[in-house]
């Protein structure tokens, strides 16, 4: 089964990145957009999973849980990874993630680590995927539709509390991915 820890958002702040990939879709328009009940905030990425790690993962994070508790995140940088010249996704996140976060991330890394789940080849980057990218982009029309909405987000005062963090399974389709739930852990 193929799945990944995350924080959801609330409905808000779902609401309020769907306006801002609506002003994106006016000059980027053939990019893959996220669907609104699939944005979330990515802690983990775990790929293809047995039912014993599944179990391990359930584990670990009741565990860590109950060391955590809630935090504030702000969402007031919009990026590309790896870069504009080779842009594949397009994303919002945060310029100095909450301590709390990163002890969270950090937490994740080291238990899952030990049941036989890779370490993450690249440093956290707390951010939200608004698109994916396909097809290269030319790199100045990237940067312009960017710059467009730049102040869009620093304006609209994206801050939410968490609540917890979240197990989903994501199964491909031809439509994009399925998310569906496979445990809640509140804070």
């Amino acid at each position: 089964m193929r799945a990944f820890i995350a924080i959801e958002l609330p409905l808000d702040i779902k609401n309020a990145l769907v306006k801002i990939q609506d002003k994106l879709k006016t000059t980027l328009p053939k990019i893959s957009w996220v669907k609104p009940a699939n944005l979330h905030l990515s802690l983990k990425f775990l790929g293809e999973i047995s039912l014993k790690q599944l179990k391990e993962t359930q584990q670990i994070i009741a565990e860590i849980i109950k060391t955590s508790s809630p935090f504030e995140i702000k969402l007031e940088t919009l990026g590309v990874f790896p870069n504009c010249r080779a842009a594949r996704i397009i994303w919002i996140g945060t310029n100095q993630p909450p301590r709390q976060l990163k002890q969270l991330v950090d937490q994740l890394e080291t238990k899952l680590l030990k049941i036989g789940l890779p370490e993450e080849q690249h440093p956290f980057r707390a951010h939200i995927t608004l698109s994916r990218i396909k097809n290269p982009l030319i790199p100045s029309d990237l940067e312009r539709g960017l710059d467009k909405v730049k102040n869009d987000c620093s304006d609209a005062n994206l801050k939410f509390n968490t609540r917890g963090i979240t197990l989903f399974q994501s199964v491909l389709g031809p439509g994009g991915p399925t998310y569906s739930i496979l445990k809640e852990a509140a804070f």
